[in-house]
């Protein structure tokens, strides 16, 4: 799988740097920075980071959820295509999903430490999505509301990411462990010698 993905990342790495050429001073330059073969290695910790962060967006009520993997992959020397992959976690319509779910886990985290509340509830947030205004939230402290929803995005982003990150982390041990003793074991096959032909 490694040697298969190094020569397809090899020639979409050759084809796009041939692309750019074509291109102005700036486009240049940040292709240049993003095909730095830093951030396409296939090492743990590079694939683990470029996980844990496209997780981290596919939850983030943005537009250009894989934008901001590779952006934050830039920052910390994570996998891009990793990172683009996993971005894509969440399916088209997840964001009205996503927004009320984080709104609560905000709302229950500010009840749970016996922080204020906006006083806002499940069907306020429903209606107001549905018809995608701030509505039914007349009367309420939109400031409390939105500080309660991007509590519960920030705590969900770095749950999720940092899951994806320790669960990359503990399949590549697992991997390493399986193949070391696979290895192991075939070596011994080898070394032991025959049976055949021993002098007794």
């Amino acid at each position: 799988m490694e040697h298969r993905y190094r020569q397809l990342m090899r020639k979409v790495r050759l084809y796009l740097l041939t692309e750019v050429r074509k291109k102005s001073w700036t486009s240049r330059f940040l292709s240049a920075k993003i095909f730095d073969p830093v951030y396409w290695s296939w090492t743990r910790e590079s694939v683990a980071v470029g996980a844990g962060w496209g997780a981290a967006a596919a939850i983030a009520p943005l537009p250009m959820q894989s934008l901001w993997g590779v952006f934050a992959c830039l920052w910390r020397k994570g996998n891009i295509p990793v990172a683009i992959l996993m971005a894509w976690l969440s399916p088209p319509g997840f964001t009205f999903f996503a927004i009320p779910a984080q709104w609560w886990l905000g709302w229950f985290l500010f009840s749970r430490f016996g922080l204020p509340t906006s006083g806002a509830t499940w069907h306020m947030l429903k209606t107001g999505v549905e018809q995608w205004s701030w509505a039914p939230f007349n009367g309420l402290g939109i400031g409390m509301v939105s500080l309660e929803f991007l509590t519960g995005w920030a705590v969900s982003s770095v749950v999720l990411g940092g899951l994806c990150y320790g669960l990359v982390q503990l399949g590549w041990w697992l991997g390493l462990l399986i193949k070391g003793r696979r290895k192991h074991g075939e070596d011994g096959k080898r070394a032991r010698p025959p049976h055949e032909g021993r002098p007794k």
